[in-house]
Formats: structure tokens, C-alpha cells, sequence
């Protein structure tokens, strides 16, 4: 009852600042929708007539508006935002440039131990200069692995954190009428699920 009171008060509050808006002249000078109803059909039928009172073509003033809702499919704006925010391109050229090149490492040792197996080099096989090679190949391409996981990682965690830490801040320098007019669940709900998206991402 008292935030339906208060609901009432701020609606009533807002019909009486856009009455205060239009001059009293143009009041006095342009006839009520009633009273023109009223004169036509006097006119027409000569009696009066029931007249139903008009719909306000206002529109009227909510509280608290309806939480807005995305649907389809998530947008290559949202995927680009989220991957450049922490390092822009940067990162996502690295993390590219890592992929690559661990991928090359793999083929590379494919290579090596096809081509030393082979019957043209069959006679000039040597043992320890083979299992030196592909242990070289196989400690970069370990190296690489690990080294494009970690900042994949660590590129999540800072985006997490940055988006997080945005959120906070548009909260906390939000102006009181947003905290009115908003639910607090409904805040509460936004920086949970940040929040739950930066623990996971420290978790990996």
C-alpha cells in the first residue's frame, strides 16, 4: 500500500507539472474536446446528449519501467567488445599469433618423425640426433600451448574485472531517482552474474 501510495503521488505530481507547462491563455482561448463534442451534437441531433469523457492522450507517467529484454541471437558487437576490452586488438593478435605458431609446432614434429622414418633415410638414420630434434620440437610446442592458455586466461580475468568494475562505477554514481525508479533485485541481478563470470574465470 505505501509504494502504491507513493506511485500515486508521483503520477499526480507529474500531471500537475505538464498542466503548469501550457499558459493560462491558451487555456482560455482553445475550448475543451468536451465541449466541442458537446456543440456538435447539439447542432446535429438538437438535444443533449450522453457524452462520454475523452481518453487523455497522455500517456501515463510509470515508476518503475519494464525491464527490457534481448532476444535472438547474441550480436558480433557484443563478441568484439568483450575480446578487445582488456588488450584491443592486440590481444586477439596474440592470442592468434600463439594459436598459429603452436599449430605449427605440431606439424613440424609430424614432419620430423615422417621424414627421418623414411626408407631414403633409412641408412643415414641417427638416434640421438633425432630424439634431440623432436624434443626441441616437442618443448616449444609445450611452451606455446601453455603460453597461449595462460593469456587466454589472464585476457578473460582482466575483461571480467574491467566490466565489473564499470558496473560498480555507473552504480555508485548513479543520481537517487535511478535507485527509485529501478528494483533492487534488479541491480543486484546485473552485477551477480559479473560477478559469478569473474569468479569463473579465476577459477580457470
Amino acid at each position: 500500500m505505501d509504494f502504491k501510495a507513493l506511485v500515486d503521488a508521483h503520477e499526480t505530481s507529474m500531471e500537475l507539472v505538464e498542466q503548469s507547462m501550457i499558459t493560462p491563455g491558451e487555456n482560455l482561448n482553445k475550448p475543451t474536446k468536451a465541449l466541442e463534442i458537446a456543440s456538435i451534437d447539439k447542432g446535429n441531433n438538437g438535444e443533449n446528449n450522453c457524452i462520454d469523457e475523452p481518453k487523455s492522450s497522455k500517456k501515463s507517467s510509470k515508476l518503475v519501467q519494464e525491464e527490457e529484454r534481448e532476444t535472438g541471437k547474441v550480436s558480433l558487437r557484443m563478441y568484439k567488445l568483450y575480446c578487445t576490452e582488456a588488450f584491443g586488438w592486440w590481444g586477439i593478435t596474440i592470442v592468434l599469433v600463439l594459436s598459429v605458431l603452436w599449430q605449427v609446432s605440431l606439424m613440424a614434429s609430424d614432419y620430423w618423425l615422417a621424414y627421418e622414418t623414411s626408407e631414403e633415410r633409412a641408412k643415414m638414420f641417427n638416434p640421438s640426433l633425432f630424439i634431440y630434434v623432436y624434443a626441441i620440437i616437442a618443448v616449444v610446442s609445450s611452451v606455446l600451448l601453455v603460453g597461449r592458455s595462460y593469456f587466454v586466461t589472464l585476457m578473460g580475468i582482466r575483461t571480467a574485472q574491467l566490466l565489473f568494475t564499470q558496473i560498480v562505477r555507473s552504480i555508485l554514481h548513479a543520481p537517487m531517482s535511478f535507485f527509485d525508479t529501478t528494483p533492487s533485485g534488479r541491480i543486484l541481478s546485473r552485477v551477480r552474474t559479473e560477478c559469478q563470470v569473474c569468479c569463473e574465470e579465476r577459477r580457470i
